[in-house]
């Protein structure tokens, strides 16, 4: 069994651990935190907080992670969802350094929690989730690398080309 817990959002501290210790995935969308910062605060309450949008937390407790858009929840952009997780700034730019800043990711774990972590979370590790002989050619080529720009630039990026098993399924 994998278990997984959606919207895992609102996270009792004493429960990061326990996601850690028992292997539940813990499944988030990064967008939530910078669209949600207006009101949360307000409607959880500064105690309830301390897990709230707690990736880097749940990430140094060793649980498992998954990013996901929520579509038609928040907008679909793989660029605006991994900008969401870099810097936890809306598309303005608000607040400068990020809400919360110390639960931001890094540009890999990004990456990975767009892919390689989600391949983990649906049992399709050994197939897909990476760019490796023998697995599946699932990819996708954009305008911007999210590894070298700056997060800011990703809201810029554009989709070039998207191949599924092997096969093109779009071309910019």
């Amino acid at each position: 069994q994998r278990h997984r817990v959606e919207h895992a959002q609102v996270i009792a501290p004493a429960d990061i651990a326990r996601f850690a210790s028992m292997g539940v995935v813990a499944s988030v969308q990064p967008p939530h935190a910078v669209e949600d910062k207006g009101w949360a605060e307000t409607r959880v309450g500064a105690e309830r907080m301390a897990g709230a949008y707690a990736w880097r937390t749940l990430r140094e407790a060793g649980a498992p992670l998954v990013f996901s858009s929520d579509l038609p929840g928040s907008d679909w952009s793989p660029f605006y969802g991994l900008h969401s997780a870099m810097t936890r700034e809306d598309t303005s730019g608000a607040p400068p350094g990020g809400w919360y800043p110390a639960q931001r990711m890094t540009a890999e774990e990004a990456v990975r929690g767009y892919t390689a972590w989600g391949a983990f979370a649906g049992f399709d590790e050994r197939d897909g989730g990476t760019i490796a002989v023998g697995k599946r050619a699932d990819f996708t080529v954009m305008t911007v690398d999210p590894f070298r720009a700056a997060p800011r630039a990703l809201l810029r990026g554009n989709v070039v080309l998207t191949v599924s098993r092997g096969r093109v399924t779009y071309r910019r």
